[in-house]
């Protein structure tokens, strides 16, 4: 509800710094919301500007470029969401488990943010290369705690023994690369969650200790 004075009721205006904060937010849903309709390249500056409530040049006021906007997307929107939250008590299987969880839940939850994320990956390797040290890091800090994860888990006992960490590592990026891919290729004939769903308990067969029933 909007702020008001004690004794007036008046509304109470708001600062140049919440204004400015609410438009640079509103600019980052709008350009989530045109990059997973229609990717970043056929979508322009001024449509961002005009989804989001603004002018055509708002953007380039703003952030100066398209792109520019769009890694503040990725630092401000994408980075503190598309990892799982760190959880203290999990076993290294539950920890595998859970980054495909928390895949799975934001696809579900949240699908314009994860339809946006899947095609700036795939464009970058395109028409945005300048995102590509940001894509880099994200993959590489994403392996490693996929890593760790299977280190830990052989050390609690939860994953079995005798497992090459690297390939699997690689395997599981593939793999989870390739299910976005197929999505971004089909959004609504790809059932993406299921296969998502489907992947981790193949994930969890093939690690467990535990024989299943």
């Amino acid at each position: 509800m909007p702020a008001t004075t004690p004794r007036s009721g008046r509304r109470r205006r708001r600062t140049q710094q919440e204004r400015v904060e609410e438009s640079s937010k509103r600019l980052l849903i709008a350009a989530s919301e045109l990059i997973a309709e229609q990717g970043f390249e056929r979508t322009t500056a001024a449509e961002i500007g005009e989804r989001a409530g603004y002018s055509r040049n708002m953007v380039r006021d703003r952030y100066g470029s398209k792109e520019a906007l769009v890694e503040a997307l990725l630092r401000l929107e994408f980075e503190p969401r598309v990892d799982p939250p760190d959880r203290s008590g999990l076993t290294g299987l539950q920890r595998v488990l859970d980054q495909v969880d928390h895949l799975e839940a934001l696809a579900r939850e949240e699908q314009t943010l994860v339809r946006s994320f899947f095609v700036l990956t795939f464009e970058t390797a395109g028409p945005i290369p300048s995102l590509r040290p940001w894509f880099a890091e994200w993959i590489a800090r994403y392996e490693a705690r996929m890593k760790d994860s299977l280190r830990a888990g052989v050390g609690d006992g939860s994953i079995r023994r005798g497992l090459d960490e690297d390939m699997e590592v690689k395997l599981f990026t593939s793999h989870g690369l390739g299910l976005a891919f197929r999505w971004t290729l089909d959004w609504d004939g790809f059932d993406y969650a299921g296969e998502v769903r489907a992947w981790r308990r193949w994930l969890e067969r093939r690690y467990s200790t535990q024989e299943s029933t």
